[in-house]
């Protein structure tokens, strides 16, 4: 079984807004595609859905997340992450510093494979709880993160000591030596060809094939993990949306081998 948990949260330094629907829509993309993966040779798991954590868009960005990692805390004691993993649908990236450190309080400390076509490591964008800066504070709280596929470097960012340009390589040896890791997975990793609908596309990005068959090779490995940066407000033929519902159910089925 995995838990499945909607976090539709979005800041006000989004390029594009529309990231906090994402969780409903990949819900209903995912009642559009088959369960079988031909790839995997497997079904996809059964979902425990939790349902989304709203909480009022009214407050400060850094408010709204502490309450919700409050609410994933109290997830966590109904169904422990440790028998069951969690997949979190997002909303803009900065829900990981939610996610991340409500199981950190669990579980204790891990690593953070971080897919990403950006490095998030802004010190200040639209405030300092953003889904540009997300990355950067996660690291000053002692967090490890490899950022993979990334391909752009902001004026106030660094460039991480883990981590690759253009591509997923050297993500699997991440992975290896900094034991199981809980991967924090934003769509626009993939090259826009494939995955136009997010807020900041940036080119030469990531193939399908290449995504997927990292997911089979972390087998065994994942605490959890997140889909983050779906915006559906742009995919008007729902040509995203059915991307990212396959992701779900491969990620799902490489979540339930952990």
């Amino acid at each position: 079984m995995i838990n499945l948990v909607g976090v539709p949260f979005e800041t006000e330094a989004n390029f594009l807004r529309g990231a906090a629907l994402g969780p409903a829509h990949l819900r209903w993309h995912l009642w559009g595609i088959d369960e079988y993966s031909p790839l995997q040779k497997a079904r996809m798991p059964s979902l425990h859905d939790a349902g989304d954590l709203w909480v009022n868009f009214d407050l400060k960005p850094e408010e709204r997340l502490d309450r919700i990692a409050v609410r994933i805390k109290s997830l966590f004691a109904r169904n422990d992450p440790r028998k069951a993993p969690y997949l979190f649908l997002g909303g803009d990236h900065t829900i990981t510093w939610a996610t991340v450190r409500a199981l950190r309080d669990w579980i204790g400390n891990f690593a953070i494979l971080h897919l990403d076509a950006h490095l998030d490591r802004w010190d200040d964008y639209g405030g300092r709880f953003s889904h540009a800066t997300v990355m950067r504070r996660l690291e000053e709280e002692g967090f490890t993160v490899g950022t993979f596929g990334y391909r752009t470097v902001g004026s106030q960012e660094y460039v991480p000591k883990y981590g690759n340009m253009y591509d997923l390589s050297g993500a699997l040896d991440f992975v290896k030596v900094h034991g199981k890791v809980y991967l924090s997975l934003d769509v626009d990793v993939l090259d826009p060809s494939e995955f136009p609908c997010v807020s900041n596309p940036e080119p030469m990005g990531v193939r399908f094939v290449k995504l997927l068959k990292l997911l089979y090779a972390l087998k065994g490995k994942l605490l959890g993990a997140e889909i983050v940066e779906y915006l559906p407000t742009l995919d008007h033929s729902h040509r995203c949306g059915s991307v990212g519902a396959i992701l779900m159910r491969e990620l799902s089925i490489v979540l339930s081998a952990t």
